[in-house]
């Protein structure tokens, strides 16, 4: 049914709901004619056998009554048959659980005695001594009448469903109009919604049903209008960034045309920035992404931080004894996170590189832990940047000092990378001034 309306789906279910709820009243009364005839009948049994016994002389019985040809059959309590009419070839069948009328709605109609379809009604009436005498009656005119009245009545009832089924079609069609104007509206507006466009669609007027539905794709276009903005930023930025190493990278080249030998070491440097500010950058993308992905589609790995760290530690202890600055690394051991060990690499060198390259003194690597999370902090002996601008510097292409080398992304980088595996980086208060803490989600065996 994906291609049916909303409408014609609610219409086809109470169509279906109405004819259901017809066929099962047709069904309680398609027996009430018969119901009737049998009622009538007990009542005139009754009568006719007040006083009567199994002692009492049949002839005392009428052979008609109001119109109909009577006939008996006289049952003792044990259900033996003492005698029957003369106008019957064989005695009726008794039936003593007909005197029980009253109304049950656990009495259906197949589960009663077959009723009396056919020209005559036979019925017991119960008589003082015990016995049972069956009466059965030709009841034509109580049938006729019977039937001539449920005839007019049905009648009279389809004459009046049909007018009022119509109105309550009309009804119910006007409320699906007025249920389904605010989703028509709502998608109207959506049809409106484009990259420039990416308003939140309204929800004030929809049902209550449907808010799941608008909220849901209301925060689908908030992420979709924040990862356009992230890129059509990065993109700006990136070509901001680029020009000028592009610019003399294109001035040494026509250089190098002018002259025999060129300077390679100095365009071998320019091609090294660009690849490094172009990988930069890539990465940084894919952090937006998996930050627009929300945390369903991101995977879970974990990572022995304790390792990682020595390991990136080591890597730049050549680079920090070029220079004869210490390096001193506090750890714990068997330490593990949350996050891909790639990704947290890059974040953790990126700080120990601004440390060796924009601090001064001694560098210290220190770790504690709680019971969800593992702090990292890095610091060195230099003031670091103003307080005022900390947050200022994990913002894209945001330098500490004009004259930097770098492209001002490895703190951004960095912070998205945590961001991404449920951490934070942040300045805090240190020893010598400020240091940068990595805050990482510690990775628990139910992970």
């Amino acid at each position: 049914m994906a291609g049916i309306s909303l409408k014609r789906r609610v219409l086809l279910g109470l169509t279906l709901a109405f004819a259901a709820g017809a066929g099962a009243l047709a069904l309680s009364l398609y027996d009430t004619r018969d119901q009737l005839r049998r009622a009538t009948m007990l009542i005139q049994a009754q009568e006719i056998a007040a006083g009567f016994s199994m002692q009492s002389d049949p002839a005392s019985l009428p052979k008609s009554y109001a119109g109909g040809e009577l006939s008996y059959t006289l049952y003792s309590p044990q259900g033996q048959v003492l005698w029957f009419s003369e106008n019957l070839k064989s005695p009726r069948r008794l039936r003593r659980a007909l005197t029980d009328q009253t109304p049950s709605l656990l009495r259906w109609p197949w589960f009663r005695w077959p009723m009396h379809s056919g020209e005559v009604v036979n019925v017991p009436a119960r008589l003082a001594d015990g016995a049972t005498l069956m009466v059965a009656k030709r009841d034509t005119l109580e049938r006729q009448a019977i039937g001539n009245l449920l005839h007019a009545k049905l009648l009279q009832a389809l004459t009046m469903l049909i007018p009022v089924g119509l109105l309550a079609f009309l009804l119910i069609y006007q409320m699906m109009r007025w249920t389904l104007k605010p989703v028509q509206e709502a998608a109207r507006f959506a049809q409106g919604i484009s990259p420039g466009n990416a308003r939140p669609i309204p929800t004030d007027r929809l049902p209550r049903e449907l808010l799941p539905l608008a909220q849901a794709v209301n925060t689908a276009l908030e992420k979709l209008a924040q990862s356009l903005a992230n890129e059509k930023r990065l993109v700006a930025d990136s070509a901001h960034e680029l020009r000028t190493p592009l610019t003399v990278l294109d001035l040494r080249l026509q250089k190098a045309r002018a002259h025999a030998v060129p300077d390679w070491p100095a365009i071998d440097a320019d091609m090294h920035h660009l690849r490094r500010v172009t990988d930069q950058l890539m990465l940084l993308a894919r952090q937006d992404q998996d930050l627009g992905a929300g945390e369903a589609s991101r995977a879970n790995p974990q990572t022995h931080l304790s390792r990682l760290v020595r390991e990136v530690a080591a890597a730049m202890l050549p680079l920090f004894d070029s220079q004869a600055r210490p390096l001193h690394v506090s750890l714990m051991d068997g330490i593990r996170c949350r996050g891909d060990e790639d990704l947290l690499r890059t974040a953790i060198s990126n700080v120990l590189e601004n440390a060796f390259h924009h601090g001064h003194g001694d560098v210290a690597i220190a770790m504690s832990c709680t019971a969800d999370t593992i702090s990292l902090r890095i610091g060195d002996q230099g003031a670091g940047p103003p307080a005022e601008s900390h947050e200022r510097m994990f913002t894209r292409f945001q330098k500490g000092s004009p004259d930097s080398k770098g492209a001002g992304l490895g703190l951004a980088i960095t912070r998205q990378v945590l961001r991404n595996a449920g951490g934070e980086a942040r300045f805090m208060p240190g020893p010598g001034g400020c240091v940068v803490e990595l805050c990482f989600a510690r990775w628990q065996a139910a992970d």
